[in-house]
């Protein structure tokens, strides 16, 4: 089991959100969205939805939240870290949600969403996914993501990556 850190020991990036908009591109103050999921937070990992999730875990790689990001790793396809020790890490500038759905019973759902990111080489990134969740105790988490094969990753531009 992954223990989340107080609100103390978050990332100074959390902190400075706080009154801004949220990353995930919701619109709503980050304390009022994803805020409350995030590691400290009031609702700390109880993300009730697949889309929820997904968005709380976009927001917490923008922040660098990584223990919620693992918490939030069904136990089974979890891995063991995010980055490699001195890897470079993406700055995250978007989310656009594709679509989601949530099976009638509320166990389950999948979120098709696309991120972008900057490089640590200035190029800009862009990420196409479907997500698989499911309910554990209290809260969605992550099963599985792939990618369609048929999409370029990168480019040179933001409009390159945004199409």
């Amino acid at each position: 089991m992954l223990l989340v850190p107080k609100a103390k020991n978050l990332p100074k990036a959390k902190s400075s959100l706080s009154v801004g908009l949220c990353p995930c591109g919701s619109g709503r103050r980050f304390a009022d969205c994803c805020g409350v999921y995030l590691s400290g937070g009031s609702q700390a990992l109880g993300a009730p939805t697949p889309e929820a999730l997904m968005r709380s875990r976009y927001s917490a790689y923008a922040c660098g939240d990584d223990a919620y990001v693992l918490a939030t790793w069904a136990p089974e396809t979890r891995p063991s870290r995010l980055f490699e020790p001195g890897e470079a890490r993406p700055k995250w500038m978007k989310l656009k949600v594709l679509g989601h759905s949530t099976a009638a019973d509320g166990q389950s759902g999948e979120v098709h969403f696309r991120a972008v990111a900057r490089t640590a080489h200035s190029k800009w990134k862009s990420i196409r996914i479907f997500a698989e969740m499911r309910k554990g105790i209290g809260s969605m988490f992550l099963v599985k993501c792939s990618a369609p094969e048929d999409e370029p990753q990168c480019g040179e531009s933001l409009d390159e990556v945004c199409r």
